[in-house]
């Protein structure tokens, strides 16, 4: 389905009961909603399942700037309304977790818990040598050609030959230009001031093969941090943990979902 947004148009599939709990997932940089499907499988039988592309990503419309999560924040705002979705849970992965958190913080009333999969803390900026880090990244990336950046990209960010087959196709279908555009909307969002956190229970996961490992790091902090949250490290998984290991992420999920399903 596609939605006409201001934004410009968006591509979403909903899958389950018209009236079970709803998810919405979104995916991080250089991936799809397809990044998904082995959620989607496990869950929609009995949950209401959104996934979607990013502007720049998939079959969505292409990016002519760097990309502006809290747009994006309002586009699933949209999907949901137009689709008589009066609630859900926010599932998101690396900056997919942003928008996640975004959502949870800007529209609370429209979000009844936050999956956050290889995320950091909206509410705590990326440090100046991280941000620093990321630049030189993006500039040397310029320089080297776009198939072995791809094949860097995939190699580093999961640990199974499928995941990162899909890691790789992904980045190559929306191109260099697009993949620029967001990686430049991800450093702008590491600048977002967020002066407030959000409410809702909180399932914070991450691989055990976490790239780059400072995410790991951060993630066993934010569990600490935030009283009552649930934290899952997922085996034999890097960054893209729950397609490296769909099995151990989908228990750890529903674990977290059955543990407040009367609120979702």
């Amino acid at each position: 389905m596609i939605l006409k947004s201001k934004f410009g148009d968006i591509y979403y599939e909903i899958n389950g009961p018209d009236h079970g709990p709803a998810i919405v997932f979104t995916h991080g940089v250089g991936l799809n909603s397809k990044y998904y499907d082995s959620q989607v499988s496990f869950l929609k039988d009995k949950y209401r399942v959104l996934t979607w592309d990013m502007l720049g990503h998939g079959n969505s419309e292409l990016l002519e700037e760097n990309l502006n999560i809290e747009d994006m924040v309002n586009v699933i705002v949209e999907i949901m309304r137009d689709n008589n979705i009066e609630k859900a849970v926010m599932a998101g992965h690396s900056l997919g977790s942003w928008v996640s958190q975004l959502a949870a913080i800007y529209y609370p009333d429209k979000v009844s818990a936050v999956v956050s999969i290889g995320g950091m803390p909206i509410n705590k900026p990326m440090g100046t040598l991280e941000l620093v880090g990321y630049k030189i990244t993006m500039i040397i990336s310029k320089i080297i050609p776009f198939k072995y950046l791809v094949d860097f990209i995939a190699k580093n960010k999961a640990v199974t030959p499928e995941a990162q087959k899909f890691a790789e196709e992904a980045c190559i279908k929306m191109g260099k230009k697009q993949l620029f555009l967001t990686i430049g909307g991800m450093l702008d969002a590491g600048k977002i001031e967020v002066t407030k956190n959000f409410y809702q229970p909180l399932l914070i996961t991450h691989g055990s093969h976490e790239m780059p490992k400072y995410v790991a790091k951060v993630c066993k902090e934010w569990h600490s941090e935030v009283k009552g949250s649930h934290y899952a490290e997922i085996p034999k998984a890097g960054h893209n943990a729950n397609q490296d290991n769909p099995e151990d992420f989908n228990q750890a999920l529903i674990s977290f979902l059955m543990d407040f399903a009367e609120s979702i």
